[in-house]
């Protein structure tokens, strides 16, 4: 019996290895086999894990996108069902750490709002305001000059650190730091002067 068992392991490990390979070289029919056989299992696993089908659903659409789009790199050393789950459970922890890292964002954007508006004005805005004026920030964050529009949107929309913003704009701490004070003062003087109804 254990025999039975191993050789129809066998068989399906060669099996996915030869659709791994057919994958590789971009056969579409063997892709899209390999997708109808383990979608509708990978998203109940994914939405077990993220408690939301639409994360599950984008979880799972994720890694077959990153799969066919780099097919001609695709080294799987495990069974496909192993790494498919594998990489859907890496998937789904890191949309529900973007959540998280998005709603922090959020408080921290709307913070900054209070400070650019005086309280009074942003306590007696509810709802369709707050959105209104959020809008308007990024309208005015649209308008500055490109090097620090884009270090505004690293901090603020992508929560990277300053340090980080300095790695990946190629430019020292203090230039960042320059250039978010620039914006601030931007946005403050555009939001006073084109106040909202």
């Amino acid at each position: 019996m254990a025999i039975l068992a191993n050789s129809k392991g066998d068989d399906n490990r060669s099996n996915d290895l030869n659709r791994v390979e057919r994958i590789r070289k971009g056969d579409e029919k063997a892709f899209e086999a390999l997708f109808f056989e383990y979608h509708e299992q990978l998203s109940r696993f994914a939405n077990s894990i993220t408690r939301s089908r639409e994360f599950a659903r984008d979880a799972v659409q994720d890694v077959f996108l990153k799969i066919w789009r780099n097919r001609k790199e695709l080294d799987i050393q495990v069974s496909v069902k192993v790494y498919l789950y594998q990489a859907v459970r890496n998937q789904s922890l890191n949309l529900l750490s973007k959540q998280k890292n998005q709603q922090r964002l959020r408080e921290s954007f709307l913070s900054e709002v209070k400070s650019i508006r005086n309280q009074e004005q942003f306590e007696s805005g509810l709802n369709s305001e707050h959105l209104e004026l959020i809008k308007r920030v990024w309208e005015v964050v649209s308008q500055m000059p490109e090097r620090r529009r884009l270090v505004f949107e690293l901090h603020r929309k992508h929560g990277f650190s300053y340090k980080e913003i300095a790695r990946i704009l190629e430019i020292t701490r203090k230039t960042v730091e320059n250039h978010m004070s620039q914006a601030l003062q931007y946005l403050r003087d555009n939001i006073e002067i084109n106040k909202l109804k």
